[in-house]
């Protein structure tokens, strides 16, 4: 699927360690965990073991990508709607 494609998977930016990365499938971990219920640590170590299947994460940066997803699952779960637009990457200016 071309990032083009309606039915592609939104890229979300996240703020990892001073960069703005982006990356496929982040809502979806969010309310996978949220499903789970898990809270704290084993909610950033299945933020990262999600998102990881779907992305390239240098072993050298996973905590900074562990605590920067944390970090955004948090946003999200106060206000779904603010944390989300906050993440949203304009998908329409690499088509």
């Amino acid at each position: 699927m071309s990032s083009c494609d309606p039915n592609a998977s939104k890229i979300y930016k996240i703020d990892v360690g001073g960069d703005m990365i982006g990356l496929a499938g982040v809502e979806q971990a969010f309310l996978e965990v949220l499903k789970l219920g898990l809270k704290g640590d084993q909610a950033a170590e299945k933020l990262l073991e999600i998102v990881g299947r779907r992305n390239f994460i240098p072993e050298s940066a996973e905590r900074q990508y562990k605590w920067a997803l944390y970090l955004a699952y948090r946003n999200y779960i106060a206000d779904p709607s603010t944390g989300k637009k906050a993440m949203e990457f304009d998908q329409s200016l690499v088509c």
